[in-house]
């Protein structure tokens, strides 16, 4: 994701299970698609919901403090294979991580 999204108010959240997608969608901005979603873990969608950012890692550069924190990675991590683990730091209101299959 861009900077665009940053400190980005979040008014939708929209998993499209039969194709693999989650579509956020922003206030005032354009919808981001996140495609080949295999996994993801979103807490606290409050009224407010404003992202600090969206960082994006791989299993080898991921944090240990975002492993410790969202325990459902550890299967990635341990897996031998390499996803792209998108991590929404909220500023207030909802935050988490979305786990995608790399091609």
């Amino acid at each position: 994701m861009t900077t665009l999204y940053q400190n980005a108010r979040l008014t939708k959240i929209h998993h499209v299970h039969q194709e693999d997608k989650l579509i956020l969608g922003f206030e005032g901005l354009p919808e981001h698609e996140f495609t080949c979603v295999v996994d993801f873990c979103l807490n606290g969608f409050y009224p407010y919901n404003i992202l600090f950012d969206v960082y994006e890692y791989e299993v080898a550069n991921l944090p240990s403090r975002l492993a410790a924190e969202f325990p459902s990675l550890s299967y990635y991590i341990h897996s031998g294979e390499n996803w792209q683990i998108f991590h929404l730091s909220p500023q207030a209101g909802m935050g988490g991580i979305i786990v995608c299959a790399t091609l």
